[in-house]
């Protein structure tokens, strides 16, 4: 299979960039009071967590323009249909929750939002059952985008190493 269908190099790049920073997040998160010895505290854990929230958000609507410019390959074969139907279902539900993470954790808090110290974005006046519903849509998305994210991990695993295609390689190689 020499011409394997490939993502062009910027849906590569917003990938591994989504997914580098996705990984950030996690570990800010998991470790984040050693973490805060080493940044100079909690500000700047959640300044971190927050901004790159932002950055996150921003690739993800530039994922949606740059698919709606390319289009995006057609990796697995027509006759896989239950493997189509889940690869497509797990991505369509990770672009989702990157768009819901996001905005969910800027609207659950009453402060202002200060991104990498350079831009505020100002808070939204809510009721505190307001926010509490926010923070509660963010953490149970939250946790679906880290199940979500094993599986795709898993999916690709699957294609690697046990299907032995090049479903891994469309998101590599270089274009």
């Amino acid at each position: 299979m020499e011409n394997y269908p490939e993502y062009c190099s910027k849906q590569k790049w917003l990938h591994w960039l989504t997914f580098v920073l996705v990984f950030l997040e996690i570990i800010l998160l998991t470790f984040e009071v050693r973490l805060s010895h080493y940044l100079g505290g909690m500000f700047m854990i959640y300044l971190f967590h927050k901004s790159f929230g932002i950055v996150i958000l921003m690739l993800t609507i530039l994922r949606f323009i740059v698919i709606k410019e390319y289009g995006v390959p057609d990796v697995l074969p027509k006759d896989r249909k239950f493997q189509r139907i889940l690869s497509k279902s797990v991505q369509g539900f990770i672009y989702i929750l990157l768009i819901i993470i996001p905005l969910s954790g800027y609207l659950m808090s009453s402060r202002s939002l200060n991104v990498f110290g350079i831009i505020s974005i100002p808070a939204i006046d809510m009721t505190n059952k307001m926010y509490q519903l926010f923070h509660l849509v963010h953490n149970i998305s939250s946790f679906l985008l880290a199940t979500l994210f094993i599986l795709h991990i898993v999916g690709v695993s699957y294609h690697f190493f046990w299907m032995k295609d090049k479903v891994l390689q469309s998101m590599l190689k270089g274009n």
